[in-house]
């Protein structure tokens, strides 16, 4: 915790030693203390032990002379064989006469654990209110996870070529021929067609002249400083992304998202992913349907906003997990609005987390090889953005259980299993628009 401690020394009468705090920062002392008595114990198993809780006795002479002096007094019980603490403030415990008279501390293996990540409380404890002192948090190396996907590769160029129709429904059909899918990583601009595609190729001089195509080095495009450029490129790169997904994924105009879609049979379908540490899978796609009477409730899709953003000169993708309905598999659910509202009401951060995970290892070139077809080439992404940090957040004080099981279903240990300290969840980076 970085504090100082002084045992007392000699002829102890119920106090085994004090607390002096230290900002951990600077290395000064505050003289502000905690009295501090230890009760080791190498039993097994304590009096009224559960999986969740102990209690301990206490003598309620200790008791009297804990709560009769003006300095804060933490009561420390070690179980030696374990190698774990607990702790409780005495003086705040016993404030209820009622359970002073009872004499005994019940101890929550949780909340009570005595650890380096109780620092916090100590300070709160030993601080007086009005005293208006702050310290530093304690240097803690943690590594963070944005919701930021890099783009690892682009095309080497960019091509403009006069376009011979001024209709985007005419230039459609005629790139439709002869029963060849239209690319879409392209746009009409004025009377020119911007494009990641060699617009002098044959199946562009239908909409084309080749002789008036040029093109230029993507570089050019993706590190201009011009807006207007700059909301071209995205254009583009927003074409791309829905080109190289549109095998499982459907794009909806009206949400703004990319959302897996139905399967012939509308059976469930699952997606097998790499999370942070283990292999694992979700239902991207579901029916769901009322417990009571059977009927169908919607269809729901694992969908994501996906955001375009430059820092620096690097490309990244802004991943935001959110779900797609439907009533039968394919039209828009009518209580939309209702069911989202509803889900994420009771949606826990672990469970964004691991979508954010999953669209990621998703999107990596890695999970989109086929050995059948050429990876698509004009947009490839690299793993999500991290971040060290150097003071970190006590997670297992505020995750609640629920969450504990999920983050334990995704295959992460808990604080006080040795990983939430290096690996922790994600935060969106909001570049300041």
């Amino acid at each position: 915790m970085g504090f100082l401690f002084y045992p007392t020394g000699g002829v102890e009468a119920g106090i085994d030693g004090h607390i002096e705090i230290r900002d951990h920062a600077t290395g000064e002392a505050t003289n502000l203390s905690i009295q501090l008595q230890s009760k080791a114990t190498q039993r097994e198993k304590l009096t009224a032990e559960t999986e969740e809780s102990f209690e301990w006795p206490c003598d309620q002479r200790d008791i009297t002379y804990w709560l009769q002096g003006n300095a804060p007094v933490i009561l420390v019980v070690v179980r030696v064989l374990l190698r774990e603490a607990f702790w409780v403030s005495i003086k705040d415990y016993f404030r209820d006469p009622k359970i002073r008279q009872r004499g005994k501390v019940l101890f929550d293996k949780k909340k009570n654990r005595f650890d380096r990540f109780s620092r916090d409380a100590l300070i709160n404890l030993a601080i007086p209110k009005d005293s208006g002192l702050y310290l530093a948090p304690a240097p803690k190396q943690e590594k963070v996870f944005s919701n930021l996907l890099i783009v690892s590769h682009l095309p080497e160029q960019i091509y403009f070529g006069k376009s011979k129709y001024g209709d985007l429904g005419l230039i459609y059909r005629k790139l439709d021929r002869p029963n060849n899918k239209a690319p879409s990583e392209w746009k009409l601009k004025g009377d020119s067609l911007i494009s990641f595609h060699d617009l002098s190729q044959k199946r562009w001089n239908n909409v084309c002249s080749p002789s008036t195509v040029k093109f230029q080095p993507v570089a050019s495009w993706a590190n201009s400083e011009d807006p207007e450029t700059k909301k071209d490129f995205v254009w583009l790169l927003n074409r791309a992304l829905r080109e190289k997904t549109k095998k499982d994924l459907k794009f909806s105009k009206s949400k703004n998202c990319l959302y897996f879609g139905s399967t012939p049979d509308l059976s469930n379908r699952k997606l097998a992913y790499k999370s942070v540490v283990k292999n694992t899978s979700r239902d991207v796609f579901k029916g769901h349907f009322n417990k009571t009477t059977g009927e169908l409730k919607y269809y729901k899709h694992f969908a994501f906003r996906g955001y375009f953003k430059r820092f620096g000169e690097s490309w990244y993708l802004e991943i935001t997990p959110t779900y797609y309905f439907t009533c039968n598999g394919y039209q828009r659910s009518r209580f939309f609005d209702e069911n989202l509202m509803s889900i994420k009401r009771r949606e826990y951060q672990s469970s964004v987390f691991g979508q954010v995970f999953m669209w990621a290892d998703y999107l990596q070139e890695d999970s989109q090889m086929n050995i059948l077809e050429p990876a698509y080439p004009f947009l490839k992404f690299g793993g999500l953005e991290t971040f060290e940090i150097h003071h970190g957040i006590n997670d297992d004080a505020w995750t609640s259980n629920e969450e504990d099981k999920e983050f334990r279903e995704m295959g992460f240990p808990l604080l006080d299993e040795g990983l939430i300290v290096d690996e922790l969840p994600l935060f969106n980076w909001n570049d300041g628009n």
